[in-house]
């Protein structure tokens, strides 16, 4: 297979650290299990990503729902340490440069607000041509629609797109979509996973 485009996250992938880290600390903090963190945060997720209700609203309605609004303090230091302190990923921004110096279409395809979509693109607007925000677009990953209109925007099919994101419910419908997914942990794995798959 020839890939055409890769296409990146951006909170977890090009910002700040996985999110994986802030799942199992307010897991911790909560004292639920990782499929009752599921549960709470994703009945809630699509509101939150089409700019419906905001993320510390989204987090104070799933402590109060488990009786644990003394945790809220705590709640905001793990926050804080996860997403008001997110600096880019150079790393992997250089990747991304060069993955388009070689020729491949880049774009980002974020669960985000309107607010996050202007500072994405101007941050990142002269790299990736394509910028693609929930909160504008009506589409929330994993949703396939919203795969569809990345991948269009980008000239590719879906099975021309590779597709890097932290979060493995973003990635669950990549098999019926046809795009082949990276699940992003570090940027050593994501070279390496690229290097495999003969783009760089």
């Amino acid at each position: 297979m020839q890939y055409k485009a890769v296409g990146f996250d951006y909170g977890g992938v090009l910002a700040g650290p996985p999110g994986s880290g802030f799942g199992k600390e307010v897991s911790k903090l909560l004292n639920i299990d990782r499929q009752r963190y599921d549960e709470l945060y994703f009945s809630r997720y699509r509101r939150l990503n089409l700019d419906q209700i905001t993320w510390l609203d989204l987090w104070k309605e799933i402590i109060e729902e488990l009786g644990q609004i003394e945790k809220w303090p705590d709640f905001l230091e793990i926050d804080n340490k996860y997403h008001h302190n997110r600096s880019p990923n150079h790393e992997v921004i250089e990747l991304a440069q060069k993955l388009k110096s070689k020729g491949l279409k880049v774009g980002i395809l974020s669960n985000n607000s309107t607010e996050m979509a202007y500072k994405m693109r101007k941050e990142l607007g002269d790299i990736f041509e394509v910028i693609h925000v929930s909160a504008e677009t009506g589409y929330v990953k994993p949703e396939p629609a919203g795969f569809r209109y990345f991948a269009d925007a980008l000239g590719v099919s879906l099975d021309e797109l590779i597709f890097i994101d932290d979060a493995e419910n973003s990635l669950k419908t990549a098999k019926g979509c046809g795009f082949k997914d990276i699940l992003f942990t570090s940027h050593e794995q994501l070279y390496n996973d690229l290097k495999k798959l003969r783009v760089l």
